[in-house]
């Protein structure tokens, strides 16, 4: 089987699935930290690239894409194609300006209309300073910026999109479509901020009803274009409304403000029989899986390591479920010992099916060679013998 059938004979629970072996991301700075502990080296990764930045565990949709995806890792484990994202563009597509600059840092406007500040000496990512959506009067501004036109959608297209869609028909890896900045409350959010978002929710419940209602539109004309010419194997929907100890909403804000968008969108997607629909979010996630399932979610990932992925296995069984390896356990001063104990919570889910396992999030630098080459091995291992 090659990736993309392995990763389908998964999330359909086939009695003879085949996991993959793959990884979500690395950071930049992570795998060049490995070429000095160990990493065989077989190709560098581009300057460009800054240490937190991430580099994907997936093959690339085209030669286009190749500097930045892995070309190291993989080969050392013969590693499977992660989901490979189809590029998206959610933006206005404003031309972006520099407001100031000197030899510190940077403050920019971006495609969004968002204000950043950046240092220019150190890798970080840029601090929001300015968001472009404070009132219903700055939402119909803003949204009036877009081109929802057949022409103005195929401008948000690759520019090679037909010959693209003809490739990828006979692809060997999965494709996924959405995730950042794409959600019905992280979208909001990112053009908002979170102060306005969450005040929006009882100043002004209907504004953000316009505005899903808006973009739930706007995604369905623009998804429908490339839904019509690539089969896509996944859906992220990016959302991130959890911390460590639970939900920053509670179910009737969900069923007020998310549900009847969710329900609309994935109404939608079924025209196009897609059966994997993932919503990305961090956190203790227990007390809203129950409320993304009754929306018509049909998977989730990451699982951190607040989360007990064997009991919502148990509470969940056809969850379909991604991530859920705890990378704390590949830091220095871990022992092999840890890393047993973490594997077998992962083992214990994936004798159940429907379940990928990996490392949440891109891996950091804060992982060692050494233990990364102990985990990925063993779980490598597992995967053969099941």
């Amino acid at each position: 089987m090659d990736s993309r059938q392995k990763f389908l004979s998964v999330m359909n629970f086939e009695e003879n699935a085949v996991i993959p072996k793959a990884e979500f991301a690395y950071w930049a700075g992570t795998i060049r930290k490995w070429f000095g502990q160990g990493l065989p080296k077989i190709k560098n990764v581009a300057e460009e690239i800054l240490d937190p930045e991430s580099i994907r565990g997936s093959k690339p949709l085209t030669l286009k894409y190749a500097g930045e995806v892995d070309n190291n890792v993989a080969p050392f484990f013969k590693l499977d194609s992660y989901l490979e994202k189809f590029p998206i563009d959610y933006s206005p597509m404003l031309k972006s300006r520099v407001i100031e600059e000197n030899n510190d840092y940077r403050i920019f406007v971006d495609k969004y209309g968002l204000t950043n500040k950046v240092l220019k000496h150190k890798a970080s990512i840029p601090m929001v300073i300015d968001y472009p959506i404070k009132s219903r009067k700055d939402f119909y501004e803003y949204v009036s910026l877009y081109d929802n036109s057949i022409a103005g959608i195929t401008k948000r297209l690759p520019a090679d999109f037909n010959n693209l869609a003809a490739e990828l028909k006979n692809r060997d890896f999965p494709i996924r479509l959405g995730g950042n900045p794409f959600g019905f409350s992280f979208l909001a959010r990112h053009l908002m901020g979170e102060v306005t978002f969450m005040l929006s929710m009882y100043d002004d419940p209907e504004l953000l009803k316009e505005f899903n209602e808006y973009y739930l539109k706007f995604t369905m004309d623009y998804w429908s274009v490339i839904l019509d010419k690539i089969e896509i194997d996944c859906i992220f929907i990016l959302e991130d409304i959890a911390y460590r100890s639970g939900s920053f909403i509670s179910k009737s804000m969900f069923d007020a403000f998310m549900k009847p968008y969710y329900l609309k969108f994935i109404d939608f997607l079924k025209q196009y029989r897609i059966q994997n629909i993932f919503v990305d979010c961090d956190g203790l996630i227990g007390e809203l899986i129950p409320l993304w399932l009754d929306a018509g979610v049909t998977g989730l990932f990451p699982f951190e390591a607040v989360n007990d992925i064997v009991k919502i296995r148990q509470d969940y069984p056809g969850l379909k479920m991604m991530g859920g390896f705890n990378k704390k356990v590949l830091f220095a001063g871990s022992s092999k010992q840890d890393i047993d104990n973490e594997l077998n919570r992962v083992f214990d889910v994936m004798k159940t099916g429907g379940y990928i396992p990996h490392i949440d999030h891109a891996v950091s630098e804060d992982v060692m060679w050494e233990n990364f080459k102990y985990y990925r091995e063993k779980l490598n291992s597992f995967i053969d013998k099941i």
